[in-house]
Order: structure tokens, then C-alpha cells, then sequence
């Protein structure tokens, strides 16, 4: 019976995303959705992003209705990418858009990241061929229509940075338009000195926004990862978390090199770690989880996850082994696994910090007269 309760909770779809989006969309979330669309569909024009848009609206309000859609209860991304996969005329014009809906949607969600990386087309600067006057007139007579044609132009040629991102360094960008049209004697001189600007305003913002990065540099040699992994897949072998948490620090730290960069190193980290525990699960129930937003993901990916650590067997390792690892340097690592995964209801943070404690405790009894008995009284820490 409790397995499955379990079940009827962790996978039965509770979240209603879309009609949650339909409450929450204005000016601000339009120009996200205008961002998400201009990135993964560099041939679209305005206009044909204009209608994903309406087609997505429309989709999002029917989920409010009796019988909603099963998409929508879905993560908004699988909804967003769904409005595409049924536009025929988005379809016809971006060729690699068409392969990624032919995937299911966990595999469609890492063929348009990897179309954001890898565009299938290098456009020209903004701006080419047209005077300060010819914008700064296009800017006066229709400020919104300004916007959105610029948007549009900005965030198909920054298709690696997240919709936030991209709108927060076109705002920068928007500036210089509201600054410098308003000087009509000195409108060139404007522009030249706040456009030289802009690269390095631009840059300060995505060293801001690069949370892989920003990681590398300030977690614990990646004890993190590995404490996600051994929470998410309890049964898994050690080598398997240590191999997830190699080619994690290893996305980190490509992600402190420029000419590295990819769309992952300005997503949150948990949203990077569900990205790869997803596209590693096999388990039906598990799949469905990752079909959710973040929160509801983690959510359900736990319960399940907390249900398989119940069935670990106890740790059979004997002090002399445990101060053997503890010479090598492995000790913590293999404390991290074994505690986290008999945890998985914890939190990162409190998962690493007991393992840390008890990796404390352990190294203190081995410099002991009697480790055995020593070890043997902390030894309730890693029954499941």
C-alpha cells in the first residue's frame, strides 16, 4: 500500500502549469515568450513569432478549462516547445526545429538546447546599413513596435543566454535608443560613446548571470553534485555519481571560458542538475517526473527516490577499511554517497554538512587507540 500511495502522489498531475501561466502573463513575460521563440527558430520573422505567441495564449487558457490538455500540466518549456512542434509554418522554415519534435519531450528539450548552441545560421550585426536617424525616427514613431522588432533581432543572435538574460541586457541596449534619440545636435557622438560601452556592460552582466561558473569557483570540489546524484538514484553505484559529478564540474568549468560557453551556464544550477539526472533515467515514473516544472520535479523525483533508498541494505564496511579510505583521501567522498543516498529527503546543504560531520567524526576515531569501537558508535548514520 505504500509503494503505492507513492505512486498515485509522485506521478499523477497536480500542477496545473498552463493555466498558472494564463494568471500570471504580462508585458515582461510576452517578451520572454518573444526571446524563447526568436532563439530556437532563427528563420521565423517577427510576425511568425507573434503568432506562436497568440497560439500560445490560447493554449494556456484552455487549460483552465474542465478538461484541460495533459500537456499542461507539464514543465512550461515542454509547453512553450509544444506550440512550435504544432506550427506548420515555424516547422517549414527551421529544418532542425522539425528533427527535435520528432523526439519525446525530454529528448525535444535537449535538441532545441543544443539548437540554441549551435545555431543553424550566423547573422549579421544589428544595425547594419541603417543611420542613428533612420532607428531613432523608427524608435519615436512606435516605441512598442521598436521593442519587439529589436527584441526579436537581439535574441536570435544570443541564442545561448536565458530569456531573462537576453531582456536584461537588451534593456541595456534600449537605453541608449531612449538616451541618445532625444539629442538631436549630438545624436552621433551619443551613440558612438555609449555603444562602445555597451560590450563590456554586456559582459559584466553575463559574468553576473553565469552561475556555472560562479559555482566552479565556490562549491566544495563538487561534493554537491555528487550528493544530488546519490540522493535522485539511491541504488546506483558510487563510480556512476562519481562519473555524473566529473562531467558536471567539467560543464563548470568550461563555463569560465568565453569562447566555451553554452545555454546551460546561465541556467540555475538545479535546473542544470535535473537537465542531467533526467536525461539519465530509465524508470517510466521517473521520466514522468521530469516532465514537470522544477519544484514539482524535485518533488516527485524524491518520493520515489525515498521509497528506493528504503530498500539499501545496511553498510558493512569495518574501521580498519573506513581509516584505509580515510589515508587515501577518499573517505569523505564515500561518506557524501553512502549518507546521502540513505537521505534523499534532505536538501543538498544538509546532506553535505551531516556527511562532512560525520567525516569529522570518522577521521577522529581512527586516530584513536580502538577505532573499531569508536566507529561502531556512529555506525546508525548509514542504516536505510
Amino acid at each position: 500500500m505504500k509503494g503505492k500511495r507513492c505512486q498515485r502522489n509522485t506521478v499523477e498531475e497536480i500542477k496545473n502549469t498552463g493555466c498558472d501561466l494564463s494568471r500570471s502573463i504580462n508585458a515582461a513575460y510576452k517578451y520572454k515568450i518573444i526571446v524563447f521563440y526568436s532563439q530556437r527558430l532563427v528563420f521565423n520573422t517577427l510576425d511568425d513569432v507573434n503568432r506562436l505567441l497568440k497560439q500560445l495564449l490560447v493554449f494556456i487558457a484552455s487549460c483552465c478549462l474542465a478538461k484541460p490538455n495533459t500537456e499542461c500540466f507539464y514543465s512550461e518549456n515542454i509547453i512553450f516547445q509544444g506550440r512550435i512542434c504544432e506550427d506548420k509554418i515555424s516547422l517549414s522554415k527551421n529544418k532542425q526545429a522539425a528533427l527535435c519534435c520528432e523526439q519525446d519531450h525530454l529528448e525535444r528539450e535537449r535538441c532545441f538546447h543544443n539548437l540554441q548552441n549551435n545555431p543553424p545560421i550566423s547573422l549579421p550585426s544589428m544595425g547594419d546599413g541603417i543611420s542613428t536617424d533612420e532607428e531613432c525616427l523608427a524608435w519615436t514613431a512606435n516605441k512598442h513596435g521598436f521593442i519587439e522588432s529589436y527584441l526579436h533581432g537581439f535574441a536570435r543572435r544570443l541564442t545561448k543566454f536565458t530569456p531573462s538574460l537576453a531582456t536584461n541586457v537588451f534593456h541595456s541596449f534600449l537605453l541608449i535608443y531612449m538616451k541618445c534619440c532625444e539629442q538631436s545636435e549630438s545624436r552621433l557622438s551619443c551613440f558612438v560613446t555609449e555603444k562602445n560601452v555597451f560590450p563590456e556592460n554586456m559582459r559584466t552582466k553575463m559574468r553576473l548571470e553565469n552561475t556555472m561558473c560562479l559555482m566552479n569557483k565556490y562549491w566544495e570540489n563538487g561534493l554537491r553534485a555528487l550528493v544530488f546524484y546519490a540522493k535522485m538514484k539511491p541504488s546506483d553505484p558510487l563510480e556512476k555519481a562519481i562519473d555524473f559529478d566529473n562531467n558536471y564540474m567539467a560543464l563548470a568549468s568550461q563555463c569560465c571560458m568565453s569562447e566555451s560557453l553554452t545555454s546551460e551556464c546561465f541556467e540555475t544550477w538545479s535546473g542544470v542538475l535535473f537537465a542531467h539526472i533526467c536525461s539519465l533515467m530509465e524508470n517510466n515514473l521517473q521520466k514522468a517526473c521530469c516532465l514537470k516544472n522544477i519544484p514539482e520535479r524535485e518533488t516527485c523525483l524524491t518520493e520515489l527516490a525515498v521509497e528506493e533508498s528504503k530498500t539499501l541494505p545496511n553498510v558493512s564496511i569495518d574501521a580498519e577499511q573506513l581509516c584505509r579510505l580515510r589515508q587515501n583521501l577518499q573517505l569523505l567522498r564515500w561518506i557524501v554517497y553512502e549518507y546521502s543516498r540513505r537521505n534523499p529527503q534532505f536538501d543538498v546543504k544538509k546532506n553535505l554538512d551531516s556527511a562532512v560531520r560525520v567525516n569529522g567524526l570518522i577521521t577522529y576515531c581512527c586516530a584513536t587507540n580502538n577505532p573499531s569501537d569508536c566507529i561502531s558508535s556512529i555506525s546508525e548514520h548509514f542504516h536505510a
